[in-house]
């Protein structure tokens, strides 16, 4: 394996890079960032040991990993660690996160942000509904002001296992979900700093005209320096990339702006 193999997760799926490191027996840990998130994966001799991204570790982060569709990854071989917090298979550990990721979306699907705010249905539901203890305790909380991530405070429970239980309530019509402009947040963008960190390594790999080719990768996004979103900043950096056409050049940049993604998800 390369000492510091780079690649794109638009071209190698996080579930294909995890099977092609074990197959080949690697020790070792993989990096990889989509816009402000990063992770870690851990292998010894061909097994996926551990994992973390944000406060997500072990099969719960290779979960989250998974559903990265898009951003950019690096393998530094022999780089260990003494936490051991998965012991299984990669083929199940796969599967079985691939099964937790769709879980996931679905969930998102129905409630995208623990911004939202519950509220009783006025109308009444077509028919006869069945209510569990569990979902009957949610409902005597709801009062139409408190946030998902609230009332899970409020109930000492993990906020995404409450957006699960909330999606047959959902569903089933006896509530909806608002996010009211009050809990709007502002679009995050890239920070400056990115961008100065950006135009030094494109100027390293591709020469003085780095702000040109910056330029050219944004206007492709439909995006300018002021308005590119905080999460496709790992779109940029892929876009700008697959116009380096020197190997070597290109997997140096991919190293350095994989380390400036993670540095500014920090």
């Amino acid at each position: 394996m390369p000492e510091g193999l780079t690649g794109s997760l638009t071209q190698l799926p996080v579930a294909d890079i995890l099977t092609m490191l074990c197959a080949g027996g690697q020790s070792g840990r993989l990096e990889l960032a989509e816009g402000s998130e990063h992770g870690e994966v851990f292998l010894r001799g061909g097994m996926v040991v551990h994992a973390i991204t944000g406060a997500r570790s072990g099969e719960a982060a290779i979960g989250e990993i998974l559903r990265w569709k898009s951003g950019v990854f690096r393998f530094q071989p022999q780089v260990m660690t003494t936490s051991v917090t998965i012991d299984k298979p990669v083929e199940r550990l796969v599967a079985d996160g691939l099964r937790e990721a769709s879980a996931r979306d679905a969930v998102l699907r129905v409630i995208p942000s623990g911004d939202a705010v519950p509220r009783l249905s006025v109308e009444a539901p077509d028919g006869p509904v069945t209510l569990h203890p569990h979902e009957w305790q949610i409902l005597a909380r709801i009062d139409g002001r408190a946030t998902v991530a609230e009332l899970a405070a409020a109930m000492r429970c993990d906020e995404f296992a409450l957006m699960e239980m909330l999606v047959p309530l959902a569903i089933s019509g006896l509530i909806r979900l608002d996010v009211p402009a009050r809990l709007a947040t502002a679009r995050i963008t890239a920070p400056a700093a990115f961008f100065q960190s950006l135009t030094t390594a494109v100027a390293a790999a591709m020469g003085p005209l780095a702000e040109i080719i910056i330029d050219d990768c944004l206007d492709s996004l439909g995006a300018t320096r002021e308005t590119l979103a905080r999460q496709a900043a790992s779109t940029l950096v892929e876009r700008i990339a697959g116009e380096i056409r020197d190997s070597e050049q290109r997997v140096r940049f991919q190293q350095t702006m994989l380390q400036v993604l993670r540095s500014q998800a920090a």
